[in-house]
C-alpha cells in the first residue's frame, strides 16, 4: 500500500489532538485487564477441541512524549510531523516507508517500533495472497469454495479480511511455500538498516499440529 503526502508547509498546522481517559474508563479498563485469563483456555465441543488464546494487556492506551529520543537523521520532516500529529498522545508507533525504494521516511516512537516482535495478525494475509498469486494457484478473480453455498475471490477476501479464505489458501500452498513468502515480506527478519535496538522476532520452523488446524491456523 502507498500513501500520498502533501508537501505543503506545516507552519500553520493545527495543534495536535490529545485524548485522555475518563476516570470511569480507567476503572473499566482496569477491571477488564484483571478479568482476562493469563493462560490458554481449552473448550471441548463434541469430538473437536477448540483452543482459544487470550492476551492480557496492561499498558495504558495513552502516553506523553512518545517520540523523545528518536533518531531523526535522514527522515522526511514533513512526513514525520504529519505522523506525530496523527499519533497525538496515543501509546503507539508510526512507521512510514517509501514503497518504491524502501526508504524509511519516518519512525515515530522508535523504542516501541523496534521492541520485541508481535503477532502479525491479518498482515500475514498479504504474504499468503502473494504466495498464491506467484505460484499460479489463483488469480485475483478465482473463486475459492468456503462451504456449501459460500465462494469468494481474492479481491473480496482482502476487502473483508476473510479468515476462512486465507486459511484455505494456506492449506493448499503448504507450510514451506507460506513460510518462504512470509520471509520475503520480512517476517522473522531484520530490516537491514542496522538500526540500534532492532529485534527481528521469530518465525515458526514447522507447522502446528493438524489437530490444531495446521498451516491454515498459524
Amino acid at each position: 500500500m502507498a500513501a500520498t503526502v502533501s508537501t505543503r508547509s506545516l507552519t500553520a498546522r493545527k495543534k495536535s489532538q490529545k485524548v485522555s481517559e475518563t476516570p470511569h474508563a480507567r476503572k473499566r479498563l482496569t477491571r477488564l485487564s484483571r478479568s482476562r485469563p493469563r493462560t490458554t483456555r481449552v473448550v471441548r465441543t463434541g469430538r473437536t477441541r477448540r483452543h482459544r488464546y487470550h492476551e492480557r494487556f496492561t499498558a495504558s492506551s495513552f502516553m506523553d512524549d512518545n517520540f523523545e529520543g528518536d533518531a531523526t537523521a535522514g527522515e522526511d520532516p514533513i512526513v514525520r510531523q504529519a505522523a506525530i500529529d496523527a499519533l497525538g498522545n496515543m501509546n503507539g508507533t508510526v512507521l512510514a516507508i517509501e514503497p518504491t525504494s524502501g526508504r524509511v521516511l519516518t519512525m515515530v516512537n522508535q523504542k516501541l517500533a523496534l521492541s520485541s516482535g508481535a503477532q502479525p495478525c491479518s498482515t500475514i494475509k498479504l504474504s499468503v495472497a502473494l504466495a498464491a498469486l506467484s505460484e499460479d494457484l489463483i488469480t485475483k478473480s478465482t473463486e475459492i469454495s468456503l462451504g456449501r453455498r459460500s465462494r469468494m475471490n481474492l479481491t473480496t477476501a482482502l476487502a473483508h479480511s476473510n479468515n476462512a479464505y486465507f486459511e484455505a489458501l494456506g492449506r493448499r500452498l503448504g507450510f514451506e511455500k507460506v513460510s518462504f513468502y512470509a520471509h520475503q515480506y520480512g517476517l522473522g527478519e531484520l530490516a537491514g538498516y542496522n538500526i540500534a535496538g532492532e529485534q527481528m522476532g521469530t518465525y515458526p520452523q514447522e507447522e502446528i499440529s493438524y489437530k490444531l488446524g495446521g498451516v491454515g491456523k498459524m
